[in-house]
Formats: C-alpha cells, structure tokens, sequence
C-alpha cells in the first residue's frame, strides 16, 4: 500500500497543480508596461507562506492559533525522520541525548497538537460562519487528523516499540525488498501507519491541499 500510496500523492499534487495553472486568473492581468515583480514577489510569498501576515490583520486570535498548530505540526514531521533513519554521530558530536530530547520534545508536541485539532473540531462546531462552509470533506480531513494523532500519542505515552524495526522496514521499502512478514509488530503502529497513509492519499482532493495551493494562490496575487 505505501507504493499506491506515494503513487496517487503524486499523481493527485501534478493533476491539480495542472488545473490550477490552466484556471484564469483575472487578477493576474497587468496592463504594459508594469514593472517586473522579480525578487519581491518571491519573499512576499515566502513571507506570507511561513508568518501568515494576511491572516494576522483579519484576525489575530486565529492567526496565533493557525501559527501555533502548523509550526507544531512541522516540529513533528521533522521528528519523525528518526522514524525512517537516524544520525548517531551527529547527535554525538552535538553532545545531544537523541533519545531523551525526542521523549520530551515529541511528546509536549503531541500534547499540544492534539489540544489544538480538538479546538479545531470545536470551531467547526461552534463558529456559524465556518459550520455554514464545513462539508464532510473537511469533516473527515479532521477525523483522519485526529486519529491520527491519537494513535501516534498512544505509542509514545503506552505501547512502546523499538525503532530500529521501523528504519528496517522503510529501508526495505525503499530498496522494493519488503515483504509482509517485515511489517513492524506493533499493532496500534500499524493501524498510525494505515491512517497517515489514508491522510496521504485524501490530501491532493482535500483543502489540507491549501499547504501547496498557497504559494501558487500568493504568487498570483503579489504579481496583480
């Protein structure tokens, strides 16, 4: 399945950045002669892409909410590169203890995470405004990201499992030489890995796609 997987991502992400660029775009039009945008566009794109500054003069409480859950969501799946792969000498030249920086950090992340998609599910719920624009798309989007979140708590605060099983695997998927039978034996491992796959596949038809869409979206807008 993760083969199928990366293999509709990526085909979804190419399709809908095809209909994107084939879509007018009316704001874009620009009578001549205009000056060039060049350097500015990008780092006003950049800019509004990592700070949110748009959001931020509309409506600050949602902004410090918004920064907060996706910087904390980013924090996470740098962690998880240790899932996949690990640098030993790295942490010890660093003098860092890997094991116990990730206990702390990875585990007030998924904490504070799991606080905000359940404010998240909340505002859907109790805001008029964004009840009247919710459809079931979004409502399974923050199941899914719920699930999945919970699941991936459950294994850090419960059913432990050693790591190394994991990087085994992966390295395995990656050199096409797994097999069933390498699957970790962890069961809640596999019913996160299930989830975040499904997650995977639903992004390039959901607007968890606005992740990708904003940097197309924000250049068009900083070049009217």
């Amino acid at each position: 399945m993760p083969y199928i997987t990366i293999a509709i991502f990526v085909l979804g992400m190419i399709n809908r950045f095809y209909v994107w660029s084939r879509t007018p775009q009316p704001g874009a039009i620009t009578l001549f002669p205009a000056p060039s945008p060049g350097a500015g566009t990008f780092w006003s794109v950049v800019r509004e892409s990592l700070l949110f500054p748009g959001l931020f003069r509309g409506d600050k409480a949602l902004w410090a909410f918004a920064w907060i859950f996706h910087v904390t969501l980013a924090l996470i799946a740098v962690g998880h590169v240790r899932v996949f792969t690990d640098f030993p000498r790295l942490w010890a030249a660093l003098g860092i203890d890997a094991d116990r920086m990730s206990a702390v950090s990875g585990g007030a992340a998924g904490i504070v995470i799991a606080v905000f998609a359940v404010l998240l599910v909340l505002r859907r719920a109790a805001v008029v405004r964004v009840r009247e624009v919710t459809n079931f798309s979004d409502i399974l989007a923050l199941l899914l990201v719920v699930s999945i979140l919970v699941t991936g708590n459950w294994m850090r605060f419960g059913e432990h499992f050693d790591l190394s099983v994991t990087r085994t695997y992966f390295y395995q998927l990656s050199t096409f030489s797994v097999s069933a039978s390498s699957l970790p034996a962890a069961g809640m491992f596999t019913v996160h890995f299930l989830l975040a796959q499904m997650l995977i596949i639903f992004i390039p038809f959901s607007k968890i796609m606005h992740f990708g869409g904003i940097f197309f979206t924000q250049t068009v807008i900083q070049k009217a």
